[in-house]
């Protein structure tokens, strides 16, 4: 369905959308990939692995601050105002401060390690919701800059603590805090400039297509995060920051695939007319195939040898390791179809059924992970890995039952 009081973009401009979309992701995965490699070169391993636990929570809880309601933006015209800013500091204010609480409690960060996170919690709520709602209103460089700017914090983070030779993570950390809060001024400040549609309603006029779309971002984020959150639990800290370097040399640049087709398959869905939305996701999903069989191949040539130049040595990643994490990258690179399409045109209907198999999909991937974890890491990524294949799956097959209804009718 295409929004209320947009117009769809040219076919030319919608390519040059998505070519914009993967080199601007591209340069963000450099720039996170370098970042995470800096610091654990320079951070004692323990002290990584706090870092890295950071990065996750702050990934997962600063999409989560919006409640949902930045994704409206996707489905139609809504109004950014004062009472939504007010609303998305106190939410995230208060997300980011039951997050610090909880961590602290249970010991994975200290007290101001935790307090920074909180901080860069609260800023990437206002960071999301500009990004997602100018990405709606047609301004792809400003969403983009956005979208990405945590990775290029972090790669300041890195790389000022290699030239102070800091070995405190309170560095990385105000850095990621501090860059947060200033992009989340500069996004607030664009997406006020930017051209509001008069049919624009309130978002909290629709906080029940909020929920169901909050579920979405939920386990959204919690699936490509999860690892991190499940690691520690059978394995500890140091193997955490193993799969840190991990995810920097090989899952990281599968996420950017999905995050290339969040950025620019829902648009496209929604400005497209009912009978090309298949092609449009053929098109996007047969280049995506033939990068993850040629990235594969690469990583697992390459990926042992980069580990351990980057990091001085000090982690050994071999081969079968990245493969695991070939495959657990591709398996969230197949996630991301399913919901993009639906955000794009699924019914109320359509999302619960999302969320349903997204649940279970999430309790298969723990309990595959926690199965495997009995052979380390490479087998709790395996776990993980099938465990959220069959869930995928039928999602997959719920959203394209949904276009080929679209077709027809």
């Amino acid at each position: 369905m295409t929004a209320i009081g947009t117009k769809a973009a040219p076919a030319s401009k919608r390519a040059a959308s998505s070519l914009f979309a993967a080199l601007g992701f591209g340069l963000s995965g450099a720039a996170f990939t370098l970042g995470m490699l800096l610091l654990a070169r320079t951070l004692p391993v323990e002290a990584y692995g706090r870092v890295t636990l950071s990065v996750a929570l702050f990934n997962i809880f600063g999409l989560l601050t919006p409640l949902g309601l930045d994704q409206l933006f996707l489905r139609g015209p809504v109004r950014a105002g004062r009472t939504l800013l007010l609303f998305l500091i106190l939410s995230g204010l208060a997300m980011g401060g039951a997050v610090a609480l909880a961590v602290d409690a249970m010991g994975g960060l200290r007290p101001h390690e935790a307090g920074l996170t909180a901080l860069a919690i609260a800023g990437g709520g206002v960071v999301a919701t500009s990004s997602t709602a100018l990405r709606a209103r047609q301004w792809p460089h400003a969403a983009m800059m956005l979208a990405t700017s945590a990775s290029f914090v972090l790669m300041l983070a890195g790389g000022l603590s290699v030239l102070l030779a800091s070995r405190d993570p309170l560095l990385p950390l105000t850095i990621l805090a501090g860059g947060n809060l200033l992009f989340a001024v500069v996004g607030w400040v664009l997406l006020r400039r930017s051209p509001q549609s008069p049919a624009a309603v309130s978002p909290f006029a629709r906080w029940r297509e909020a929920l169901s779309m909050l579920g979405l971002v939920a386990l959204g984020t919690l699936s490509l995060q999860i690892e991190r959150i499940v690691i520690p639990i059978p394995l500890g800290l140091k193997e955490l920051a193993l799969f840190g370097v991990l995810a920097s040399v090989a899952i990281f640049p599968f996420r950017l695939l999905a995050s290339g087709v969040a950025f620019t398959l829902a648009p496209r869905l929604s400005a497209a007319s009912r009978d090309r939305r298949r092609g449009i996701v053929l098109a996007e999903a047969k280049p995506l195939l033939a990068v993850t069989i040629v990235g594969t191949a690469a990583l697992a040539a390459f990926g042992p040898w980069i580990a351990s130049i980057v990091t001085g040595g000090l982690y050994a990643v071999d081969t079968p390791l990245i493969l695991a994490a070939c495959a657990n990258g591709a398996g969230k690179v197949a996630l991301a179809f399913p919901r993009a399409m639906l955000i794009a045109d699924g019914s109320h209907r359509d999302l619960m059924l999302l969320n349903a198999w997204g649940m279970a999909g999430l309790a298969l991937t723990v309990c595959g992970a926690l199965a495997g974890a009995s052979e380390g890491i490479t087998g709790l990524l395996w776990g993980a890995t099938l465990g959220g294949a069959i869930p995928t799956m039928f999602t997959l097959k719920l959203a394209w039952a949904r276009l080929e209804r679209d077709s027809r009718s």
